[in-house]
């Protein structure tokens, strides 16, 4: 019996090291959320604009078309929740802050919280890079090993940039995502119109707490005498002539109303007729050019 589990130890002890050293490459290789923590510890003197929220402002919003100072805290599905966690975290410590900027999509005051939906996997990347330690992840699901495909991508990433620091790992250094270089618009953009629509549209259930999150985040940025803008990114025809009526109106009055009572603004881009369809990757994200565009014209009808 001994020697069967000496065996199962023999066996063992590889392959826990084996997988630790990919946990250690995988949490070692360069990605936005460390970058953009590191970069606001280091340079937080230098910020005087942040820009928060999702996937429409990491691709949508290139800081280097805005005023000196910008900088892209987004990430891909970063929620009102996530949007506070940052702001508060980062609010004292960059001095020279005087201006937030905050997404308002379809789906923003709908949306489930990131811990708590399918892609609450990425919670852990502001566990791990960001100083995030309310997560409601199990032990486990808190490891880079637990997504095979993410980790698959981390080990691709970590051998292409330590074989060429020119590797572009998906974002400039003003935190703006690089990945989204050219249109993807094709014959199916009805089609997936309809599946974006669809995955931006679900149940009611946690609008009164995404609303607390947004309130949060107001007044907090009132406290400190900072500017808010509110934006909606531009979308195409085929996405926005989908949405729920009912739902958009509920949103716009609910940011309206906010402006009025806290000195904010809201832009709304959403129906913007100067983007056409070379300027989107898909039917609700702009691609390089788009963002060009559109910072751009921020830059001329915010900060000027």
């Amino acid at each position: 019996m001994s020697k069967f589990i000496f065996k199962i130890f023999i066996f063992i002890i590889p392959l826990i090291a084996v997988l630790a050293t990919l946990e250690y490459i995988a949490r070692l290789t360069p990605n936005s959320y460390r970058y953009k923590n590191e970069y606001i510890c280091n340079y937080h003197d230098s910020i005087n604009t942040l820009i928060l929220g999702s996937s429409h402002t990491f691709y949508g919003v290139n800081p280097e078309y805005l005023e000196n100072g910008s900088f892209n805290v987004a990430n891909v599905s970063q929620d009102l929740k996530f949007d506070l966690f940052l702001l508060e975290k980062y609010i004292d410590k960059c001095k020279n802050l005087k201006t937030v900027i905050v997404p308002i999509s379809y789906f923003t005051l709908y949306e489930t919280p990131l811990d708590r939906g399918e892609e609450k996997f990425r919670v852990k990347f502001y566990e791990h890079y960001m100083g995030y330690d309310d997560s409601l992840l199990y032990c486990f699901e808190k490891l880079e090993l637990f997504d095979i495909s993410i980790l698959q991508e981390k080990i691709k990433n970590f051998v292409n940039y330590s074989c060429n620091n020119s590797y572009d790992l998906g974002y400039n250094s003003s935190g703006w995502a690089t990945g989204y270089k050219e249109s993807k618009i094709d014959s199916n953009i009805e089609k997936d119109a309809i599946k974006t629509i669809a995955r931006h549209t679900p149940s009611e259930e946690y609008v009164d707490v995404n609303i607390e999150y947004l309130n949060n985040i107001v007044t907090l940025c009132y406290k400190n005498n900072i500017r808010l803008f509110f934006i909606t990114t531009p979308t195409l025809p085929a996405y926005y002539n989908k949405i729920e009526d009912n739902r958009w109106d509920y949103t716009t009055s609910v940011i309206n109303n906010i402006c009025l009572k806290y000195n904010a603004s809201y832009y709304n881009y959403l129906k913007d007729d100067r983007f056409e369809n070379s300027d989107f990757f898909d039917v609700d994200h702009l691609c390089r050019q788009g963002a060009e565009k559109f910072s751009k014209i921020l830059k001329e009808e915010i900060f000027e």
